[in-house]
């Protein structure tokens, strides 16, 4: 099933190991201008009004051909078949809705039933369509996609639903909802329902990596949302309280999403801080637990909020950058981190022996469990993701100018940051076995699992490489060390992770692309002359220290620590010949940016991405 799409006897390779050529980006689905277009003509064609109501099609198509021969005019007049649509909108609210939780699965479903039966039934008299159906009849599509992309689904068969090529229809659907889209008036005020299609359009987007539309997109959303109040705690109008949640969980997705880039790719934020009294989300629907602490389908989402706004608080800021080369301001963050999000995580949620009985409650809690984990590990690496190399001497190997001094902190933070991202990259192997091909061909695999995928190996790599570093200038100076067990841990950790990703490359082009990037730095490690004495030692009675130790018979943990900072202390690096050691082209990219956005700001990594 993972390796092709089941469209009724259609058999295609997946698109994403294609993903990453600009050349073959859909139009439709990438452009840049897609609320841009006044053709207001084409409202009353793109629902079908008049006595013919909506066009239905039937569930079969001739060929690919009768999509791209007949252009976009007649895609204008022609509604997907309501079984094809009750199918995907049935599967996104089981299986994709957990992911983001801003539309409410009961509301929505009446809805549809109802805007279903009155396009059937046409029920506008052949009056014009209102700006409402049609908002509501994009994010139908939108939701629609982001199932497409999630097919081919072992608890969803598509033969005899989907009689057509799962491609053919996910042109077909881009099409239209764009073509919808594309008419409505600049001067149109945007409603909640503008503003959710929007979102799905920014998610359905960067599955397929298409960095700068999905950010063009977000960017519209975060607009309609400025111009709809959604910033704002009162509304101006009376609304019920479902109301008021929806638009608190509609504004706070915005705004993960906005941080998650700005971290990710080196953006500057859309929606600046201090503009917004919005409340967070109270989380207060579809409760499955109100004692003795709340537990929803949202209570996840609402941690991923405050890692957002905890991220902003230390990552995010360009000015700010030099607190994360401060060993004791990273140390205060940290400790704060653990009071304000891991401290006040429910029982369902624990990082250690979570309460799994909740499982039975929520089938989708294993799932966002490990999202949310993986989500905590990864923002507790960032804190630490400057002091790889604490010691620097891989930035002293790259003529890359050090930003910290050396001492018993910032060894500390190493064996920190290396602990989070381990943990971290088992996160991401239960979620590529959550999400494997077994379970269906998920849209995560495409961008999202990749690129933690990489970022971790490399951050984790060149800890490694750090320490191996370190090894050598002591081992010059006659102190032999003996690792220990967590840094064993470490090494068995990188090399069964970059088996994953090998063994994702040949179906998926980030995974592909990642493997190409990371092969060098697998290579010096893998050939490093204590790899095998690393996986293979006897462990004996050690100390630990920072990322390594010494046996207890050759010396303390103090002495090894004052000898590694009295090691930096004399700057005698000079003195020694330069390693002949091959190190990663990037690697000082990596040194120099503590955030994770190097991955897309060197052309030799992911640069395109954002080109």
């Amino acid at each position: 099933m993972g390796n092709g799409r089941d469209g009724g006897g259609y058999p295609t390779p997946r698109r994403p190991s294609s993903s990453l050529d600009p050349s073959e980006e859909r139009e439709t689905s990438a452009t840049l201008s897609s609320y841009d277009s006044d053709s207001n003509d084409m409202a009353l064609e793109a629902l079908g009004r008049g006595s013919q109501g909506l066009g239905f099609l039937p569930t079969t198509y001739e060929s690919l051909d009768h999509v791209e021969t007949t252009g976009s005019l007649k895609s204008r007049k022609t509604w997907p078949d309501r079984s094809i649509t009750d199918f995907l909108v049935g599967m996104f609210l089981h299986e994709i809705n957990q992911i983001y939780e801003i539309i409410h699965p009961p509301s929505f479903q009446s809805r549809y039933d109802a805007w279903c039966k009155s396009q059937e039934t046409d029920d506008h008299s052949g009056g014009a369509a209102s700006e409402d159906d049609i908002d509501f009849g994009v994010l139908v599509l939108r939701v629609c996609l982001l199932s497409i992309q999630n097919l081919p689904h072992p608890k969803y068969p598509t033969i005899g639903v989907l009689n057509t090529h799962l491609d053919h229809l996910e042109h077909w659907f881009c099409t239209l909802a764009d073509d919808l889209g594309n008419f409505q008036a600049l001067e149109k005020k945007p409603s909640i329902l503008t503003i959710q299609h929007r979102f799905y359009h920014v998610c359905y987007l960067q599955n397929y990596a298409k960095i700068r539309p999905s950010w063009s997109v977000l960017s519209a959303a975060v607009k309609g949302a400025r111009e709809l109040g959604l910033h704002l705690k009162d509304p101006g109008v009376p609304i019920s309280e479902l109301d008021m949640e929806l638009r608190r969980r509609t504004f706070w997705s915005l705004y993960v999403w906005d941080r998650y880039m700005c971290t990710f790719f080196g953006l500057w934020p859309l929606i600046p801080e201090g503009y917004f009294d919005i409340d967070p989300p109270h989380d207060n629907l579809q409760a499955l637990a109100i004692t003795p602490y709340a537990l929803t389908p949202f209570t996840d989402r609402v941690f991923h909020i405050r890692l957002a706004r905890y991220l902003t608080a230390f990552m995010s800021p360009p000015s700010w950058k030099d607190d994360q080369h401060t060993a004791a301001v990273v140390a205060e963050f940290a400790q704060r981190f653990q009071e304000v999000i891991i401290d006040q995580l429910p029982p369902a949620y624990w990082l250690d022996n979570p309460d799994t009985t909740w499982d039975i409650a929520d089938s989708a809690i294993p799932r966002k469990r490990e999202y949310l984990h993986l989500s905590i590990y990864s923002t507790k690496a960032s804190l630490y993701r400057a002091f790889a190399d604490p010691c620097n001497h891989l930035h002293r190997e790259t003529n890359t100018l050090p930003k910290h001094g050396t001492d018993l902190l910032t060894l500390s933070h190493r064996r920190a940051l290396m602990d989070a991202t381990c943990k971290a990259i088992s996160s991401i192997t239960k979620l590529y076995a959550l999400t494997g091909d077994e379970e269906g061909g998920a849209a995560e695999r495409l961008f999202m699992l990749p690129i933690w995928l990489v970022d971790a190996l490399a951050c984790l790599g060149v800890c490694l490489l750090s320490v191996q570093a370190d090894e050598r200038r002591l081992a010059e100076k006659g102190l032999q060390i003996s690792p220990d067990q967590g840094l064993r841990s470490s090494f068995a950790t990188f090399f069964d992770a970059f088996a994953l990703l090998c063994q994702q490359a040949p179906q998926y082009g980030l995974a592909k692309r990642g493997m190409k990037v990371l092969e060098s730095l697998h290579s010096t490690l893998h050939s490093s002359p204590s790899r095998k004495m690393l996986l293979n030692a006897d462990d004996g009675e050690t100390v630990t220290l920072g990322a390594f130790s010494i046996g207890q018979t050759g010396g303390t943990s103090f002495q090894l620590e004052h000898a590694l900072v009295s090691l930096h202390s004399r700057g005698g690096e000079g003195s020694h010949g330069r390693n002949s050691t091959p190190l990663p082209e990037w690697l000082p990219s990596f040194l120099e940016t503590p955030g994770r956005s190097w991955l897309f700001q060197d052309g030799a990594v992911f640069g395109n991405l954002l080109a």
